[in-house]
């Protein structure tokens, strides 16, 4: 069975086949503003088989692609002085990954951990509601439990930031899907983040909120806004 799989790869390797369904996956994914991103390098590939591992176990709302840049972000800052935050924990996924990543620094997670609250006049009613994405803390919790240095808050933030309002910080990812919360994380966060330190959001392309929240706060400030792949947009504090 090997030897005819292997000969039907080198026969597809050597024919005009492969390069016809190459340009014909090239032409689909260029006609739908998509694109394939290669990472097959092996210190990536080990990368991927943790975000595989984790959505196997859990549900993430991240992409894969969206999973790696949170895992580079965190391991890239961990030579920045400060903790780590997450808003917007949703069921532990991502923060896992921020676990597997940060070494032995210092994690903060908060949500409500009833679902999203009320929405404003910026958000769309259409892609999100009044509790969406609830989750439970115990099972939170319980997933994260073999990880030290993590800290759970539950409410709604910045009401329960006030143990970290003396911390400062080298990394904080933001997945909160809505304009309000987005800007007052921000305005939370911005002045505790060391130089170097990186802030990170899902949703800067997908959620008009979450675009307004950041391109109003940071239009005064020095730092760009860097979209990135998938829906994410980051910042590196100068």
């Amino acid at each position: 069975m090997k030897k005819i799989a292997k000969k039907i790869i080198k026969w597809a390797v050597h024919t005009k086949m492969l390069s016809f369904l190459r340009s014909s996956v090239v032409t689909i994914l260029r006609d739908a503003n998509l694109a394939i991103v290669r990472y097959d390098d092996a210190e990536r590939s080990k990368v991927f088989d943790i975000i595989r591992k984790v959505k196997k176990e859990n549900e993430m709302l991240l992409s894969d692609n969206e999973a790696y840049q949170v895992f580079m972000a965190v391991k890239r800052t961990k030579k920045i002085n400060g903790d780590i935050a997450e808003v917007g924990s949703y069921r532990g996924g991502s923060a896992k990954l921020i676990c597997e990543a940060m070494g032995n620094k210092t994690l903060h997670l908060f949500d409500t951990f009833e679902g999203l609250p009320g929405l404003s006049q910026h958000d769309n009613p259409k892609q999100f509601q009044k509790g969406n994405y609830s989750a439970s803390l115990e099972d939170v919790k319980s997933y994260l439990r073999k990880y030290q240095n993590v800290h759970f808050y539950k409410g709604l933030f910045p009401t329960t930031a006030d143990p970290i309002k003396n911390n400062d910080f080298s990394f904080v990812h933001l997945d909160l899907d809505l304009h309000k919360a987005t800007l007052e994380s921000l305005d939370f966060f911005y002045p505790r983040m060391n130089k170097g330190g990186v802030i990170l959001s899902h949703d800067y392309i997908s959620a008009p909120g979450v675009r307004k929240a950041f391109d109003n706060f940071f239009k005064d400030k020095p730092e760009p806004i860097i979209e990135m792949s998938g829906t994410q947009c980051l910042i590196v504090k100068l």
